[in-house]
């Protein structure tokens, strides 16, 4: 993957002083984890950002099999769903959104659980013909040390980039519980393995936990996002409060993305703006992903 190069206009505050960085361009693109065990509602979620144009058309990395369903009653122009078969997918499609020409106004990853074992399978498996994985589950391989550290690798090295595109992006993981043989306490995690379970909440700018709250009349969900040494979860922007209740088919992205915009006086100007059709085809088919 090749580095981002961006050339923002200068930015001065100070009379003659230096050019420095407007702190509202940090929170101008929503990039956030959702993390929950599996059926809570995380690619629903995701869904919701086909109703609003700052953040549609969403163009949805689906590794996980069960976007389709989710989006199934979305309005087609309004997202692309591809299936990833191999990380050369998602670096292909890394250096497509990379180049700007394009029309989608976000990326969701779904789900990042699902992406980090396919990468481990490929250094595994290797990715030629004659070396990847047939489906005989009766001869498996096991994953070697080296395995394990270039998968961490890879995937920190995903999200960072990712996460850097002039785009919304939203990542998903499952969750994971975690007992300390010693003091007794549950944690719930992002289900990723070793490190990584550590250092991947650390790169978005939210992590959020669709937890079940109970209610008079039943169950809501609740995007939790404000640490409780309970639950993993996060909130740089100090815009959302203790979370944010998801409402059933509900503008639930555009509610997170208003309460951030709002905080911080974010327009939709300060936004990267999307090729016209007439420039989308004047870039010619070179610069597109591959159709399978």
């Amino acid at each position: 993957m090749a580095v981002v190069e961006k050339n923002p206009t200068p930015y001065i505050t100070v009379p003659g002083g230096l050019p420095g960085e407007d702190p509202r361009e940090k929170f101008k693109y929503l990039n956030i984890l959702i993390h929950s065990p599996g059926g809570r509602g995380k690619t629903s979620l995701i869904a919701s950002a086909c109703r609003d144009p700052r953040t549609s058309p969403i163009l949805v990395l689906d590794d996980e099999g069960g976007a389709p369903l989710r989006f199934v009653n979305e309005d087609p122009t309004k997202y692309t769903i591809r299936k990833i078969r191999s990380m050369n997918d998602i670096n292909m499609i890394y250096e497509y959104l990379r180049k700007g020409e394009h029309p989608y106004r976000a990326v969701a990853m779904d789900s990042c659980t699902d992406l980090q074992k396919l990468g481990l399978w490929e250094f595994v498996y290797g990715t030629t013909p004659d070396k990847t994985f047939k489906g005989n589950v009766l001869d498996i391989k096991a994953a070697e040390i080296q395995h394990w550290g270039k998968s961490h690798n890879q995937m920190t090295m995903l999200m960072r980039y990712f996460r850097d595109l002039d785009l919304h992006v939203f990542f998903t993981t499952l969750s994971l519980t975690e007992k300390d043989e010693t003091t007794g306490k549950i944690t719930t995690k992002v289900a990723l393995p070793g490190k990584q379970a550590d250092e991947i909440p650390g790169i978005p700018d939210i992590v959020g936990y669709i937890d079940l709250v109970k209610t008079k009349d039943g169950q809501q969900r609740v995007l939790k996002v404000q640490p409780d040494g309970r639950i993993e979860c996060k909130d740089r922007t100090d815009a959302l409060g203790p979370g944010v209740i998801l409402d059933q088919n509900g503008d639930n992205v555009t509610k997170i993305l208003d309460l951030i915009w709002n905080k911080y006086g974010i327009t939709e100007d300060m936004l990267r703006k999307p090729p016209t059709p007439e420039e989308d085809k004047s870039a010619g088919k070179k610069d597109k992903p591959a159709t399978k």
